[in-house]
């Protein structure tokens, strides 16, 4: 029997289960993930899409949010919350450096973030968000080895249209954001969007001094003009500029000094509160500020459309982080960072109606960083230690160290592509696509140990490196049914290599790290069900996993064997061989007008395969147990370090499962209201922020959040009423090995807010 057929009288035995006739459909999300106008159903990539309003409703305002909606997506700030690290199926960044990218390449508008410092702005006015998991190389380029995010912003109006939002919450937080767009003239359109975010006070506080922290303080603009020329054409000019000067969390530290460097000295924070903090003195700050332009246009001929996409950004940023977590032992990261990119990418759609679509481009970009990363560490010393408390009145110091990083970093890339889609029959589409890709990175810096006064040089590097790769792409699209596609592809993908810079102790951990490559296989499909009520997607995937960028932790020898006790450093070095695989569930059901259900989840098996050797590592030893200095202390300082980095050793941010949900109930209250009641949730298993390192193994972390909406008949007003983290939890979020102990950043306690939203037309 022809399995059409078969698959056909599936689904018809599902429609007679269902229940009675369902009127309620899908909205469809068009994504440009392919380069061209298409339904995030019609496309053979396993993609998640949100469209403005689903953002608003799950209550996602910030690039960090999108991973607890997003199988497979990790999500999570790295140090004090300006710093986002994204992960697809175990593929992202390590390392936080300014001069580094992630596997999982970032758009806005199409314009490309070349490094996580881009990334800490707010997400507001958006008209969607579109997650590409695995390799999107062909059309994407370099560093979407994981995949990719698009934030596509709401764009000018022919109409008038303005709305106004405001949203007050725990801690005297306001929100508010507004934009208004209209028609300027016959042929230009403009629209200006603003978004701020104020708190009064801290979800922390120091338990000594009483300051508080993880204040927000942040303002955003962008403006737009959309314009018509010539017959066919039109283009979008759009301009923003960004300011954070929020008051940094600070983390906890879960033991200092023992048996290390103080071994007569010994304070713990209080891990139990994660309100509670221990800062001192310190005076931590964020200064952050970026701008940028970018040009967009489009024309269209006979036979294909012209588009051209022109960007300059800029980003500035000063960072006085509480690195370790605690005022007893001050390690302080302080980050004084310049950045600049511009980017030029020129590329021909065919518009044709036939059985050959192509897309074909070309990408120039320039991108440099100017950076200065200063660790300052102060060891301190005090008799006065009362319950684990330390009374910052009773310290003295015992010594002050400072390694200081000042390095700049310039890489010009470009790259072509060509992506195609055959119709090989009226159901099979034949896909492929190739890209060949160029870097030249050049680095000049130099890395010191200011102590006592003196400066001691380290190591310096003055040096660049060029390197070209060819990837590609080959699928298949299978439209089995009118509502079922099923896909299958395989691919490959490559990362630019890249340059260690943050500051050091051991001059073996500067150096050049070689490029990453993936080649990845994946099979899915799309199901739509229940006369479009339903939608069921699922994928699974292996990806194949060659010279890993990855950071971990290492014991100097040449520190230690100095001072006589054991001394960590961090470098980025390759792994030879890592694999993952797993699977992707995910649903969307409206079983009728008023109730929604949205489940996803997603299983990943991802580790080393093949482990680098000492030769692989420049000398440096993977595994601190063979070195006399490496000892274990009762606080785990060390111990963690000891297993070394070995074959099945677990990639990181990787977990296991992970889980998302969303049901919500919309229902009349009155001829002109209607009440929605809505309830999310998500957990994702534990995983690690680095390799080798049970210090830095966090989570699981779970949040139960709820909104209550009253809804206008007309959608112009709403009040809503929402809460997140209801469980209270104070799950380890992030954490990492530092000088003073294990350092863990926690969840934020239960919040609670309401907020109005008028559009005035």
């Amino acid at each position: 029997m022809n399995p059409r057929y078969n698959l056909a009288a599936v689904s018809t035995a599902l429609a007679i289960c269902s229940p009675s006739v369902l009127a309620a459909q899908i909205e469809e999300v068009m994504v440009t993930a392919q380069k061209r106008a298409e339904s995030v159903n019609d496309i053979g990539v396993s993609a998640s899409a949100f469209s403005g309003d689903q953002l608003q409703q799950a209550g996602i305002d910030s690039a960090v949010d999108l991973g607890g909606q997003t199988p497979g997506l990790v999500a999570v700030n790295s140090t004090s919350g300006g710093t986002p690290i994204f992960a697809i199926r175990g593929i992202g960044l390590d390392d936080f450096s300014a001069n580094n990218s992630s596997g999982v390449g970032v758009y806005t508008d199409e314009v490309f973030a070349s490094s996580p410092a881009y990334l800490g702005g707010q997400l507001f006015d958006i008209q969607r968000v579109e997650v590409l998991k695995g390799p999107q190389g062909t059309l994407y380029g370099k560093n979407t080895t994981g995949g990719a995010i698009n934030f596509i912003t709401n764009k000018p109006t022919d109409t008038l249209e303005a709305y106004l939002e405001a949203d007050y919450s725990s801690f005297n937080t306001l929100e508010v954001t507004s934009a208004v767009s209209n028609a300027l003239s016959d042929s230009v359109r403009g629209r200006l969007s603003i978004n701020y975010v104020k708190s009064q006070d801290g979800w922390q506080q120091d338990e000594v001094t009483g300051e508080e922290f993880g204040l927000q303080d942040r303002f955003a603009i962008r403006g737009q003009l959309g314009f018509d020329f010539g017959d066919n054409g039109d283009g979008n000019l759009r301009v923003y500029y960004n300011q954070d000067k929020s008051k940094p969390l600070s983390p906890d530290s879960e033991g200092i000094g023992d048996a290390l460097l103080l071994p007569d000295f010994n304070v713990l924070n209080s891990p139990d509160d994660p309100r509670k903090v221990s800062v001192g003195n310190l005076d931590v700050d964020r200064d952050e500020r970026g701008s940028g332009i970018a040009l967009t246009l489009n024309y269209s001929f006979e036979y294909f459309d012209f588009v051209s996409i022109s960007s300059w950004d800029s980003y500035r940023r000063d960072i006085v982080d509480n690195y370790d977590g605690t005022a007893a032992s001050t390690t302080t990261l302080l980050q004084d960072n310049d950045l600049a990119q511009w980017a030029q990418e020129f590329r021909l759609v065919s518009n044709s109606s036939g059985g050959f679509t192509w897309v074909a481009g070309v990408n120039i970009s320039n991108e440099l960083v100017d950076a200065v990363d200063i660790f300052d560490d102060s060891f301190l010393v005090t008799d006065s230690v009362a319950n684990g408390v330390l009374n910052p009145a009773d310290i003295s110091a015992f010594e002050l160290d400072q390694f200081i990083s000042d390095y700049e970093q310039e890489t010009d890339s470009y790259g072509f592509y060509l992506h195609t889609e055959t119709s090989i029959t009226d159901t099979t589409s034949l896909i492929v696509g190739l890209r060949y890709s160029y870097d030249q990175r050049a680095f000049k810096g130099e890395d010191t140990n200011l102590s006592f006064g003196e400066i001691f040089p380290i190591v310096s590097l003055d040096e660049s490196h060029d390197e070209d790769a060819l990837t590609g792409k080959i699928g298949l699209d299978w439209d089995a049914t009118d509502n079922l596609m099923v896909y299958g592809s395989v691919s490959t993908s490559y990362k630019s290599g890249v340059y260690y810079g943050a500051a050091v102790v051991d001059s073996d951990a500067w150096s050049y790290i070689e490029p990453e490559d993936v080649l990845a296989y994946e099979a899915g499909f799309k199901w739509s069900l229940f006369d479009s009520s339903l939608q069921l997607n699922g994928a699974v995937f292996m990806l194949e996993y060659e010279n890993r960028q990855s950071l971990f932790t290492f014991t100097s020898d040449e520190f230690s064997e100095l001072l006589g006790v054991p001394v960590l450093d961090t470098t980025l070095a390759s792994i030879p061989e890592s694999e993952t695989r797993g699977f992707e569930l995910d649903i969307h059901w409206l079983p009728t007008d008023s109730l929604t259900i949205q489940a996803g989840v997603a299983y990943l098996d991802a580790e080393v395969t093949k482990a680098p050797g000492i030769d692989e590592l420049r000398g440096i030893n993977p595994d601190p147990s063979v070195n006399d200095m490496a000892i274990v202390n009762s606080t785990g300082f060390i111990d963690a370090l000891g297993a070394g980095l070995t074959a099945g050793t677990p990639l990181s941010q990787a977990p296991e499962w992970s889980y998302n949900g969303l049901v919500a109930y919309e229902t009349p209250v009155s001829s002109d209201w209607s009440l929605r009641l809505q309830t999310s949730y998500s957990w994702a298993d534990s995983q690690f922020a680095q390799l080798a390192d049970s210090n830095a193994e966090y989570g699981p972390v779970e949040d139960l959040g709820v909104r209550v909406s009253l809804i206008h008949v007309d959608e112009d007003l709403s009040f809503s009423l929402w809460g997140r983290n209801l469980q209270d939890n104070d799950s380890v979020t992030y954490a990492f090995t530092g000088f003073a102990g294990r350092t863990v950043y926690r969840q934020q306690p239960t919040t609670y807010g309401a907020s109005v939203k008028y559009s005035f037309f």
